[in-house]
């Protein structure tokens, strides 16, 4: 444990947890010394990767502190008083990223901006950012503040440009590998960030993003940023095809705080460190050597960064200290070295501090930090402009075709079978749905019922997970469900579960009463969530099988055994192959809702032997998904099992297979701006129109990987008589990856336009082009509002 560091990292937390659980765990846990408190303050929960809640304490002391770190595994369970237990995990190290702040838009339920601070040589995710004040001099009390937890996000909410909502995070790694004498060990931390903001930013891509460096940690930035930009521009489409590619980059500005930006000087500051700890520590003297020789690199890292920046039109606010460190080292990054100058750049700021105090910051008033607040928040505000803009352009939405349009007697009507279905369309209305989620709802429901309503002449029904007074039953007007849906008040939870079950019991008891009389219709329930269930309960005699029970969430569970419940009960009444249909429809890209709506379609029927496959899954991420094909899937595709296995919409992007009866291959392209094997958003979206004679081939299922050294996935287009020669194994895939490419190769290689299609070459459905302009340097679609 850092010498004086007050704050540890608290993960583990079961969901419902709050600020007072954890404050009463450790007031509870930890013997009081002269009456002191235990701790001081407890940062906001916030929500983990699987599913659990982590947060940031700070101690009154040291020694407090290392109480809370030694405390035994028996003595870490945490009862939360909403319900849940588990075993805490406490550590001091804060490597790899840690959310310290996470608050959210009351608008849209989610976070304006994400924030990523990197520290620099000898550093400390939390240390670097923090400072500690005497409360109680006589009872040895302290307390530590970080500006990025404790002021930064409240500022930001009251800025002068309007609220902004951020979600804050540290990354924190061993910079160790500056005084070694491997260039390779540099790629490490970088790495080991991407992959980490993949993971973390995968409910949303989108949303923009600011990174704060100190010192080296600026290099750490450069590089990811860097490799970032190359990646992505491996993975546009080919600018060979009528439809040029445009990746998406949410890096909307860096703050830099005493970053060197030129080789010899980069060599030079960690030098300088290193002579200063050498006063103190056993410091091996040839780190020194070896980092002047990797001034080249230092430097190809900052020309490379300065290209992409150029580029991307990243902003930068560069800070410098004018004090000294040490009187041996001096000023360890002066003005000439820390400052980023570019066209149009903003103002450097001299702190009247030194290199290791210029990060500190413990008052609202501080100096620099108005000049930090004004610039996140102005760029913030653009950015959500930006977004907000693009989501909401002037689109024409492909819509299923209407049933009076079918003239032709002979043409099959694929909407016929309606007429024997009970439709109900059940609706999640919890607070996750709120912003361009729910507008995403309002837009499916207004054209899938003029469709639905058209062929079941009693109505359908329209339901709603918690605000059951707007329920609508035998529904006939899609403009009274447009009404209703405007009014509905997005509160509550996502009770998924209890509300499938009483939708399929109410739906049985009927059918063991009239199922066998010929007039009795089958059933069509249409659910659109955004796949997060509430949190259920089971007790420990209700699990079978404990390994599924930690793989898979308890709702999760319960929801898959219900199906199988009905499923079975259907198979022994020897009830119609299509007597019940369930069709989940995702909105959004929730990883662990992708990965069980999955199972449900095409797993569950094989696992446990049923006779009957009752389930279909359907995602929609933006408009551009909604083709009429999609339509189709969404109304169908639970009770016609011809439908069942096609891939529409954003689905359409991981799969090679033909388009059916002809339709014209129009896959959209499933937006990221995260490492290889994820596509990327064209110039004007999700949405790319492929030529009659391509096929659109993306890495295996599965397969990623990142970093020099390691062969990216491509997204090609190949001509048919091409395609059987499609590498069968990721191995064979990596021989024919051509090679790497530089920064200002891939510029060449991969121009950002559209080129002009050949003489009788089928025109793309969509006519908007990229203009390589700044305003437009940005132009991917954002599947959901600024959260």
């Amino acid at each position: 444990m850092k010498p004086n560091q007050l704050t540890l990292r608290v993960t583990d937390l079961p969901s419902n947890t709050t600020e007072n659980d954890v404050k009463s765990f450790f007031d509870d846990r930890i013997q009081r010394s002269h009456g002191k408190q235990v701790v001081e303050t407890v940062g906001p929960v916030c929500s983990a990767t699987n599913s659990t809640r982590s947060t940031t304490v700070s101690f009154s002391s040291h020694n407090t502190a290392q109480k809370a770190l030694k405390l035994k595994p028996a003595n870490r369970r945490l009862t939360a008083v909403g319900g849940g237990a588990s075993t805490l995990n406490l550590d001091d190290s804060f490597l790899d990223l840690t959310t310290i702040h996470y608050a959210t838009n009351p608008e849209t339920g989610k976070p304006d901006i994400d924030i990523v601070a990197l520290h620099g040589l000898t550093g400390h995710a939390w240390n670097t950012f923090a400072t500690s004040e005497v409360v109680d001099q006589q009872a040895d009390r302290r307390k530590d503040n970080n500006w990025l937890r404790d002021n930064l996000p409240r500022l930001l909410e009251h800025s002068q440009q309007g609220p902004v909502y951020c979600r804050v995070m540290t990354y924190g790694y061993n910079a160790d590998v500056w005084m070694t004498n491997s260039n390779a060990d540099l790629d490490v931390p970088v790495r080991t960030l991407l992959w980490s903001l993949e993971v973390e930013t995968q409910k949303d891509p989108h949303r923009p993003l600011f990174f704060i460096g100190h010192s080296l940690g600026g290099i750490v930035i450069k590089q990811a940023i860097t490799t970032w930009a190359n990646e992505a521009i491996a993975n546009t489409i080919n600018p060979a095809s009528t439809s040029g590619g445009r990746y998406l980059f949410p890096i909307k500005g860096c703050l830099f705080f005493g970053v060197p930006h030129k080789g010899a000087d980069i060599a030079s500051t960690a030098s300088n460190i290193l002579n200063l700890l050498s006063l103190v520590f056993d410091v091996n003297r040839n780190n020194v050597h070896d980092l002047e020789a990797k001034s080249q690199r230092f430097a190809n890292i900052s020309s490379e960064f300065k290209a992409v920046r150029n580029h991307e039109d990243i902003p930068i606010l560069s800070f410098f200290e004018t004090m000294s460190l040490s009187r041996v080292t001096g000023v360890i990054v002066n003005e000439q070295s820390a400052v980023f100058d570019y066209d149009g750049a903003p103002r450097p700021f001299g702190l009247n501090r030194d290199h290791r105090e210029m990060t500190k910051f413990s008052r609202d008033n501080d100096q620099g930090m108005s000049a930090i607040v004004h610039f996140i928040a102005n760029r913030a505000r653009d950015a959500i402009a930006e977004l907000d803009a693009q989501a909401r352009a002037a689109y024409s939405t492909p819509l299923p075709q209407h049933p009076t349009a079918i003239r032709n007697k002979n043409e099959e009507d694929k909407f016929a079978i309606l007429k024997q279905c009970d439709t109900v369309f059940l609706v999640d209305d919890s607070p996750s749905m709120r912003g361009r989620g729910w507008e995403l709802v309002q837009h499916i429901l207004e054209h899938s019922m003029t469709v639905a309503t058209w062929y079941d002449r009693n109505g359908i029904d329209l339901h709603f997970f918690n605000d059951w007074d707007s329920n609508q039953n035998e529904l006939s007007d899609p403009e009274k469900a447009i009404r209703v849906l405007k009014n509905v008040d997005l509160n509550g939870d996502s009770p998924l579960y209890d509300q499938l079950c009483r939708h399929l019991d109410d739906y049985w008891s009927r059918f063991e009463k009239d199922g066998r009389k010929v007039e009795f219709k089958n059933y069509n329930l249409i659910i659109l969530t955004d796949g997060e269930p509430k949190e259920e309960y089971e007790s420990s005699d209700e699990i079978s099988d404990q390994e599924d029970a930690r793989k898979n969430k308890a709702a999760f569970r319960m929801i898959r055994k219900k199906i199988v419940d009905v499923a079975r009960q259907l198979d022994k009444a020897n009830a119609r192959k299509k007597q019940i249909g369930i069709q989940f429809c995702q909105i959004g890209d929730d990883r662990d809702a992708n990965v069980f709506f999955h199972y449900l379609d095409n797993d569950i029927k094989g696992n446990y032997k049923l006779k009957r496959d009752m389930v279909d899954t359907i995602k929609c991420v933006s408009e551009l998904d909604l083709t009429p094909e999609w339509y189709e899937k969404l109304l169908l595709g639970g009770i016609d099992k011809r439908l069942d296995h096609e891939h529409v919409g954003s689905e359409a992007s991981n799969s090679r297979s033909p388009p059916r009866n002809g339709a014209s291959n129009r896959m959209s392209i499933r937006s990221s701006w995260s490492l290889p094997n994820r596509t990327k958003s064209t110039s004007q979206g999700f949405h790319r129109s492929m030529t009659g004679d391509e096929t659109l081939v993306g890495s295996p299922a599965g397969h990623v990987n990142s970093m020099p050294n390691i062969s990216s996935s491509r997204l090609q287009t190949l001509p048919e008589a091409q395609q059987a020669n499609y590498p069968a194994t990721i191995s064979e895939q990596f021989e024919q990856s051509p090679p790497r490419l530089t920064y200002a190769d891939r510029q060449r290689t991969f121009p950002n336009r559209l080129r002009e299609p050949e003489a009788g070459t089928p025109q793309p459905q969509r006519s908007e082009t990229f203009q390589p302009q700044k305003s437009d340097r940005s132009t991917s679609w954002r599947p959901w509002s600024r959260g």
